[in-house]
């Protein structure tokens, strides 16, 4: 095709694919127009705005350069003309401000996560329940032996994806939120579970990520979540006592090393110490999973006893049995049976709370408020003031209840599984120890019995809160350019002291190829300044020629007291080289 010259009127109205069809003038919309440069608000490829008929600048130069049809920009963020869509590529842990950035979501918030994971034992399923409209909207077969997988303990991620332990089953599955479901036919659709009463063949529904036996450590008695700064990775127990450090994204094992104690339950605090719960002897264990991630590391040293504060594995002795376990949001470790606090920051000696209500508490959970809440089988749900612990009371309506399981939900509220009763109690508490109330009944579940984390607010509550926000871009059309080249990535934020924001990119040539790429660290805001030099980084990988990338934002707040510094993504950009296609 012969393009257009410039100063030929009737060449500039005509059609065009690329630039290069109107002879060095700008193609819009299929037309060549009369400037070298885009008229005013006209939409170019990867989301650029330009405005220079009137010799105003383009909108794209303050990343380019200039107006170059060569190099392309793509931009997500409020001020850009596309906002952000948490909802796509698999976001989580994240909500939008007023103003349309990207931050942290807050227990309670409207875009915060809602979902109860309630394993049914006796079935070999769990099942996802909405907190709000106590719909259950999914239910999955947790391994490939039906109704001897024996699912019981539960942890969710910051992304609201579970985690959940078959016990006698002896693996672990992974099943998505939402997001992150994989299309693993091919055809458009992800295949999954709508109800308690569509099972899908293990196997065959597409939100269900994983499966690893774990067939060498016995009985699966322990599992919690963790998303740190080197990706998600999921912790299980073992009662012969093994614990496993598992690969969050595709299940396989990291780390394999002898439990300081057999694990019967698992909680993390913000420091990264796995508390272990065992049962039936009256013993407390800790493993520092920032110290212990390999196997030599893991068994450097021997295991400590109440007064090894620093040692990778501790035992701690107690003064009566304990069962489930979790963390509250001032790091003490709050175990059932006798119902104790253990807080690690106070003196030796003063460490240890025995409470002992009257009734051995199975599952055990905080909320964010100061409230702690225990399972007390046949006897109903306790309530306990987490600063005065000897102040307790039964939750009117939940006397004589079978509460196996507690979890507090992310709005707050307190449910109890009634493993006896197949069904769950929802409470919500008021300011008072005696001011909460049940205010609905889920029915329907099979043999609950499940008590630990299932919502993921001990994650959330414990440690400091984390979310990520994912982006994918997509570069120039191979059809109209010798390549696309990744050259830059942009972004504004508001990091306030503490907190951070760490980027990674993966690319690929193919959408669906993303998933299997390598991720590689970019950035660690405050530290890194914009712009980050992505083909510095790409090129001697031979991956900065490609036709997507994927961004993934990490935002990581610091709790301290009662002073939470939380971080803001403003906006985000990738600028690339496109060089066109001389016909």
């Amino acid at each position: 095709m012969t393009g257009p010259t410039k100063d030929s009127n009737n060449d500039i109205a005509k059609s065009c694919t690329t630039p290069v069809d109107c002879g060095g003038a700008s193609c819009i919309n299929g037309k060549c127009q009369a400037s070298t440069t885009p008229t005013n608000n006209q939409t170019q490829p990867n989301n650029q705005t330009s405005n220079n008929q009137t010799g105003e600048t383009c909108a794209k130069r303050a990343l380019c350069g200039s107006c170059d049809v060569s190099c392309q920009v793509g931009t997500v963020g409020p001020s850009s003309g596309t906002p952000f869509d948490i909802a796509a590529d698999g976001s989580g842990g994240v909500v939008l401000d007023a103003d349309g950035h990207i931050t942290l979501e807050a227990p309670g918030t409207a875009g915060a996560s809602h979902y109860v994971w309630i394993a049914n034992t006796g079935q070999g399923t769990i099942s996802k329940v909405d907190s709000r409209t106590y719909e259950e909207v999914a239910r999955y077969l947790t391994g490939p032996h039906g109704t001897s997988n024996d699912p019981s303990r539960t942890s969710v991620n910051n992304y609201s994806d579970v985690y959940v332990g078959n016990r006698s089953g002896m693996s672990v599955t992974k099943i998505a939120n939402g997001a992150n479901c994989r299309d693993r036919s091919g055809d458009g659709i992800i295949n999954t579970s709508t109800g308690a009463n569509d099972v899908k063949p293990f196997g065959q529904d597409d939100c269900v990520l994983w499966n690893t036996p774990l067939t060498d450590g016995g009985i699966i008695r322990a599992i919690a979540a963790q998303d740190g700064s080197d990706g998600p990775v999921v912790w299980v127990g073992g009662w012969n006592g093994v614990i496993w450090k598992l690969d969050g994204e595709t299940g396989q094992i990291l780390v394999r090393t002898t439990a300081p104690h057999a694990p019967y339950g698992f909680a993390l605090d913000k420091a990264g110490n796995l508390w272990i719960a065992t049962y039936p002897n009256s013993r407390l264990a800790r493993l520092d999973t920032n110290r212990c991630t390999d196997s030599q590391s893991c068994n450097a040293e021997p295991v400590c006893d109440d007064t090894g504060d620093t040692c990778v594995k501790q035992i701690i002795n107690l003064p009566a049995g304990a069962y489930g376990i979790t963390v509250d949001f001032k790091q003490r470790v709050w175990l059932g049976g006798n119902l104790m606090r253990y807080d690690p920051a106070a003196p030796p000696g003063q460490r240890i709370v025995l409470v002992n209500p009257g009734a051995f508490i199975h599952g055990i959970a905080a909320d964010d408020k100061g409230w702690i809440y225990g399972a007390g089988y046949n006897q109903g749900m306790y309530r306990v003031e987490a600063d005065n612990p000897n102040n307790w009371a039964i939750v009117a309506g939940t006397a004589q209840q079978s509460v196996k399981g507690i979890a507090v939900d992310l709005d707050g509220k307190a449910w109890g599984i009634n493993y006896g009763h197949n069904n769950a109690l929802v409470v919500q508490p008021g300011a008072g120890l005696n001011d909460g109330q049940v205010i609905h009944t889920q029915a329907g579940f099979v043999s609950p019995y499940t008590y630990s984390d299932m919502t993921g607010s001990q994650l959330r509550f414990a440690t400091n809160r984390r979310g990520i926000f994912v982006r994918t871009f997509e570069g120039c059309a191979p059809a109209h350019f010798v390549y696309n080249e990744w050259e830059e990535l942009h972004f504004t934020s508001d990091v306030p002291a503490g907190a951070t924001i760490t980027m990674r990119v993966r690319v690929a040539n193919a959408r669906d190829q993303l998933a299997q790429a390598e991720w590689i660290d970019v950035a660690e805001l405050p530290s890194t300044a914009s712009p980050v030099n992505l083909k510095a980084i790409l090129e001697p990988l031979n991956l900065h020629r490609s036709q997507f990338i994927q961004v993934e934002s990490q935002l990581n707040a610091l709790s301290e007291g009662d002073v939470v510094a939380v971080p803001v993504l403003k906006s985000l950009s990738v600028r690339s080289e496109c060089p066109p296609i001389l016909l």
